[in-house]
């Protein structure tokens, strides 16, 4: 029950940042997350909140405007699959998050 809680929380946290303040939020989360963070795979979890954070975000536009018209029209321009525009949306932020998560935590215990 706890994990469940720390993983909505932090998934809204991400979703929350990048509303607010971009897309550049994710890493300082995920760093933040990393230094404080005990969990042997904070890393994996960091990546999976910011997915899940993001696609709260994707359903949000969803839900009020036309993101499958945009995604079509991108990706004819991107001469890609929309659905592929929605993975790269989604993998973005877990490359971020985890990346962040990961590298933070190691430069402090070698400082």
């Amino acid at each position: 029950m706890r994990n469940a809680i720390r993983i909505a929380l932090l998934s809204e946290a991400f979703a929350v940042t990048t509303f607010g303040l971009g897309w550049w939020s994710v890493p300082i989360v995920a760093a933040a997350w990393g230094v404080l963070s005990r969990e042997p795979r904070r890393a994996e979890i960091a990546a999976l909140c910011a997915t899940i954070g993001w696609a709260t975000l994707l359903a949000l536009d969803a839900v009020r405007g036309k993101v499958g018209v945009m995604a079509v029209q991108l990706g004819d321009v991107m001469q890609l699959h929309p659905a592929m525009l929605f993975v790269a949306t989604l993998l973005f932020p877990a490359l971020l998050a985890w990346s962040a998560a990961t590298l933070v935590p190691n430069l402090r215990k070698r400082s």
